[in-house]
């Protein structure tokens, strides 16, 4: 009798350790099965427009990089880089530390440090340059439109607006204050209007040429086309054909909105990009998207 009992307890032990290991094997295939929220509140299946196509690594770490001319014009370390578009390197010329952004036009390339700007020939000739118009300045991003250049300032939580020769023109304050934590304060044109970061209130104002505030658009929250975190979004950038580029920290993922603000699509998720928390620089050239994090850069296509 005791055998029996005995026997009947191994078996009903046997069937719980297999119904446990089946479980577990079970919710570990579901899981690699998932798919991946990309902030839409769901868990439907997503599927980037983009596929990677290459990368190439740099021999210091990213800061802001700008696509000109089919090249691309990086700052990183106390260098400018110049890289064609299939990694090569064909520039380089030393800098200054500590520069926030780089734009290029013509002839010439613009470095934006905290309380200065310098503008540089394509050879690395510093043809001229000037102070900030605040002594308590705290630069972060410009951008040059016509004979104009837009700068927005941390400390000072404005836009400063300079003639492309440095004479100071006019202060720009947002309707609503800018609220700037962390440095996220991008800002780009387009067609004659200034598109800017207010990261601490999770929007992107539009601004005329001479300062008037067009519209607002984004908002807080964690679904596609909103904004979570302290701040977001951290950069933004255009494609030619002038859909607006967005790129957030936190949950990193690159997304694109139609010109007036109207959401499109998420494009790169966290997984994707290669995860972290930090925000992801992102360029675009044609069909292409190139996207920095660290000393990386990395090519992806439009399927």
């Amino acid at each position: 009798m005791k055998k029996g009992l005995q026997i009947i307890l191994n078996l009903i032990i046997f069937l719980l350790i297999a119904g446990f290991v089946w479980y577990m094997i079970s919710s570990a295939g579901k899981e690699e099965s998932s798919t991946v929220n990309v902030g839409t509140g769901t868990n439907e299946p997503f599927t980037s427009p983009y596929e990677r196509i290459a990368s190439f690594d740099l021999p210091e770490d990213v800061s802001r990089f700008e696509f000109h001319n089919d090249q691309l014009f990086i700052s990183a370390g106390q260098s400018v880089y110049i890289y064609d578009t299939s990694g090569k390197q064909v520039g380089r010329f030393p800098v200054k530390p500590e520069v926030r952004d780089i734009t290029v036009t013509g002839d010439n390339i613009y470095l934006l440090y905290p309380t200065e700007i310098e503008v540089y020939s394509y050879e690395g000739e510093k043809t001229h340059g000037w102070e900030a118009c605040s002594d308590l300045s705290d630069y972060c991003s410009f951008t040059l439109a016509g004979d104009y250049i837009f700068v927005t300032d941390a400390a000072n939580k404005n836009i400063c607006k300079y003639t492309n020769e440095g004479n100071f023109v006019k202060f720009i304050s947002s309707p609503v204050g800018f609220i700037i934590p962390s440095y996220s304060f991008d800002i780009e044109t387009r067609n004659d209007t200034v598109f800017c970061v207010n990261s601490g209130r999770h929007l992107i104002e539009t601004y005329t040429l001479d300062g008037k505030f067009i519209s607002a658009f984004g908002g807080p929250g964690g679904e596609a086309g909103f904004f979570a975190g302290c701040c977001n979004p951290s950069y933004i950038s255009f494609t030619s054909d002038g859909e607006l580029i967005t790129s957030e920290k936190g949950n990193p993922r690159i997304s694109s909105y139609e010109s007036n603000g109207k959401f499109k699509e998420v494009l790169l998720n966290s997984r994707l990009l290669g995860g972290g928390s930090e925000a992801y620089k992102v360029q675009t050239a044609g069909n292409r998207l190139f996207i920095a994090g660290k000393n990386k850069i990395v090519v992806y296509e439009k399927s």
